[in-house]
């Protein structure tokens, strides 16, 4: 195995996927040491503090406190008998509700309160480092277009910016797929700038069986394609390309997107043909003769893509970021209220392998700075979620909290613990559910956007998390 194989590795599995368990480790701990710390204050009995569920893999206690990190990383509790006793989940406990003093709907109130509000405050948090270090985007600039598509035949080129769909302003290619993929109608109305004039079309989307949504597939975002890895005895090597250098243009063709290098390269087999590369502050011009690929029949020059992000600095500001979250929330709600329109299912959501697994392609594509936006949003909607009426959630305390206030006497141990139980077997059912299309996704999908396969010698990548 190469040294240049290993670093590859590293760069985009190793690496990346730490800091994945990094940050939902940290998402997790966050907002159960809130609950710890109010529980505490509140002079609350508190058995186990767990970062995770199930068997243990390591533990500590102190001053009765089972500190510990479990098998089982979707989650994690503190086992708090006085509020609502969870044996399904988190195990037993040695004391029972009935035997401990009664607690007070306002101290209940405080500690279900208190995991959002410190999910809360770490988006902040991370919030204001993007919007200091500056967030890597994908504009909503089209930068390449499917050959002989009906997007090519309608009049889309690669560099339109797309300012609007269906009456709604987008800025990034995110915000472009969610509106697409949200709309109830079957097509879509797109306005492009081009040359400092507007232009619209009515384009019809496609459902993609493979992740539940609508899909306009032919369009790929515009991009800054570099070299990922350069292949031994390559045409690439042997011109003197380097692993780094981005890819300017061919043959006096601008490139925007590693679709149409591909495509480019692919049409110039054995021909002579001048790239011109950036490497670092320097532009420079190589020569190459494309080889013929034997399985391909199309030109290739021995590179392993990838796919530079812009930078946009100073980043969005925290106000800016938590409006686009919340409101990309509320489009996943209301194309969820009305499916039959939208095609929007439960199974189109994800759940924690869905979460890993984007987190880690973002992270890997956009380098850390990325992997901080996703930490952002995963704190926000956590926030959000925990916050809704149900039992189990932390919403649901806080509802069982004012019944008991207005009521002025406990609800009864017995009905809460019911309640717990019925919706903690409905949300582990649920979750197992989405769990099995996050799977299904992975191992028979492909991410929209991820190069497309088969157009490059070795499996496509993004950009690595060493090229923020």
């Amino acid at each position: 195995m190469s040294l240049d194989t290993v670093v590859v590795f590293i760069t985009n599995a190793v690496y990346p996927a730490l800091l994945v368990l990094f940050f939902f480790g940290l998402t997790i701990f966050i907002h159960e040491l809130g609950h710890f710390l109010v529980a505490k204050r509140c002079g609350m009995k508190i058995e186990r503090f767990s970062v995770g569920f199930g068997p243990k893999i390591w533990s500590y206690t102190k001053d009765g406190i089972d500190y510990r990190v479990s098998w089982f990383p979707f989650g994690g509790y503190v086992a708090l008998p006085q509020m609502s006793p969870m044996e399904t989940i988190e195990g037993e406990t040695k004391s029972r509700a009935e035997d401990l003093s009664p607690v007070s709907p306002r101290s209940k109130f405080r500690v279900a309160i208190a995991g959002p509000l410190m999910n809360i405050a770490l988006a902040m948090v991370l919030a204001v480092v993007l919007w200091y270090v500056g967030m890597p985007t994908n504009l909503a600039i089209v930068g390449w277009v499917d050959s002989g598509s009906p997007e090519e035949l309608a009049g889309v080129r690669p560099g339109d910016r797309i300012v609007q769909v269906n009456d709604q302003k987008v800025k990034t290619w995110s915000d472009f797929m969610e509106v697409v993929a949200f709309s109830r109608e079957p097509t879509v109305r797109m306005v492009v700038e081009r040359d400092g004039q507007q232009k619209e079309f009515l384009l019809e989307t496609k459902l993609n069986e493979q992740f539940g949504v609508k899909m306009l597939e032919h369009l790929w975002p515009r991009g800054h394609p570099f070299a990922q890895r350069v292949l031994g005895d390559s045409p690439a090597e042997r011109a003197g390309l380097r692993m780094g250098d981005q890819f300017v243009s061919i043959e006096g063709i601008p490139i925007y997107s590693s679709d149409q290098l591909r495509e480019l390269i692919g049409k110039r087999a054995e021909q002579s043909t001048e790239i011109k590369l950036r490497r670092g502050r320097e532009t420079l011009s190589l020569t190459m003769i494309p080889e013929l690929s034997a399985e391909e029949k199309v030109g290739r020059i021995g590179v392993q893509l990838g796919d530079h992000m812009e930078i946009v600095r100073p980043g969005p500001t925290p106000t800016d970021q938590f409006t686009d979250i919340l409101v990309s929330m509320g489009r996943m709600v209301r194309g969820l209220a009305h499916s039959k329109e939208t095609g929007v299912t439960a199974r189109s959501m994800s759940g924690p392998v869905g979460i890993l697994a984007i987190w880690w392609y973002a992270i890997v594509s956009g380098g850390l700075r990325q992997g901080l936006h996703i930490a952002v949003l995963l704190n926000i909607n956590l926030a959000v979620i925990n916050l809704l009426p149900m039992p189990v959630l932390d919403g649901g305390h806080v509802l069982f909290a004012a019944i008991e206030a207005v009521r002025r006497k406990p609800l009864s141990a017995r009905l809460v613990h019911a309640a717990s139980m019925t919706f903690a077997v409905l949300l582990i059912t649920f979750m197992l559910y989405v769990t099995f299309f996050d799977i299904q996704r992975l191992t028979f999908g492909r991410s929209r956007m991820a190069p497309k396969p088969g157009t490059e010698e070795p499996a496509p990548a993004a950009e690595p998390a060493t090229h923020p």
